[in-house]
């Protein structure tokens, strides 16, 4: 049985099925790549599979192929918070149980960014395979319509920015849209065959987010906004309520360690002089899992957030436990805004408050 591949991705389609991966770092890093603006579209779509009311502004097709048994044209445009994608199908017909898969991928959302796969069936919306690695949070925002005729389908999605993969926070918002339809496909090697697209600044700055500068990527979770550096953890987060430990816990990692059960002697918040309440993050593998020894491969890492509200954001990020210098054993904020993390194999490290971070300083060091 055929199955229907739309990929919106820069990613490696495997046999019958589409994965969302980053490109290879070259292509990903080529900042002078041209891309085709995504036009705006002065009004909603409605969701039918009819795409009378969709405008043929942009589109892309397959390389001609004498060969093929099939062929598609897709368009593209954005309103407000949303991408819009519509897919006309030709080639053999469609039967019950053949998918149609939907994915979107930003090569210069960094090294960690993958994309998000969408499955469709001849009914609507289907599960995406746990190997695809979309969130299922991701899965149910999508909204389509589909229209099936004998030997055609067209389909209509809407996907909103809390939706996206990882995407850029500074960076222009390219993308590769490949669409693969019974063996036909405009993309080779996970890549457009042509230009790419792009989303225009307008787009990201109507969602409205104002991390630190020091943000170059941005990831929607179930229950807020993550802005990430270059560094392990988020810089910036911003929740849809009040922040907790607990949520922050959640939204900052996806492996949330418990400080009690890996040894180390972290406490859930401080407070800095100014009352300002700090919130810990651990996060990672304990090398000291197994009793008596030290896995010198595994590190558990610390995460010291500022939260304000709905906010926080990061001000250090440091070893909580690895082999060269213990667990840690203490974690102590004086009144002056000095911080210290002392650990069992015997150093100390000190850090002073620079008004909005830590910094490492050579006092008291052992």
């Amino acid at each position: 049985m055929r199955s229907l591949v739309v990929s919106a991705v820069l990613a490696a389609l495997a046999p019958g099925m589409a994965s969302a991966r980053p490109k290879p770092k070259a292509q990903a890093e080529d900042k002078a790549r041209p891309a085709m603006a995504v036009p705006s579209l002065s009004r909603e779509p409605k969701l039918d599979g009819n795409l009378k009311d969709f405008p043929a502004t942009l589109s892309v097709k397959p390389p001609a192929s004498k060969e093929a048994s099939a062929s598609f044209t897709a368009r593209a445009g954005w309103r407000k918070d949303t991408l819009f994608v519509a897919v006309e199908a030709q080639g053999e017909q469609p039967q019950a149980g053949d998918a149609l898969t939907l994915s979107i991928f930003f090569p210069d959302a960094g090294p960690a960014a993958t994309g998000h796969v969408f499955h469709f069936g001849l009914d609507g919306k289907m599960s995406s395979p746990p190997e695809a690695g979309t969130p299922e949070f991701a899965q149910k925002l999508v909204r389509t319509g589909v229209q099936r005729k004998p030997n055609a389908l067209t389909l209509e999605v809407a996907i909103p920015a809390k939706a996206f993969p990882r995407f850029p926070a500074q960076e222009p918002l390219v993308l590769d849209l490949c669409v693969t339809y019974q063996g036909v496909s405009n993309c080779k090697d996970g890549g457009m065959l042509g230009d790419a697209l792009r989303l225009p600044d307008d787009f990201r700055k109507g969602l409205k987010l104002k991390p630190p500068k020091s943000v170059v990527a941005f990831e929607r979770q179930p229950d807020g906004w993550l802005g990430y550096g270059l560094l392990h953890f988020p810089d910036w987060v911003e929740a849809d309520k009040p922040l907790t430990h607990e949520l922050l816990d959640d939204l900052a990692t996806s492996t949330p360690v418990d400080a009690a059960s890996a040894g180390v002697n972290v406490p859930d918040t401080l407070s800095l002089p100014n009352g300002k309440p700090l919130v810990t993050v651990l996060s990672g593998e304990n090398p000291y899992a197994a009793q008596g020894t030290c896995d010198g491969d595994k590190e558990l890492r610390l995460g010291l957030y500022l939260v304000k509200g709905k906010t926080a954001q990061r001000v250090l990020e440091w070893p909580a436990a690895n082999c060269a210098l213990g667990r840690a054993t203490s974690v102590v904020l004086d009144e002056e805004g000095a911080l210290s993390i002392g650990y069992s194999n015997g150093p100390i490290i000190n850090f002073a408050w620079s008004g909005d971070h830590f910094e490492r300083t050579e006092l008291g060091k052992r």
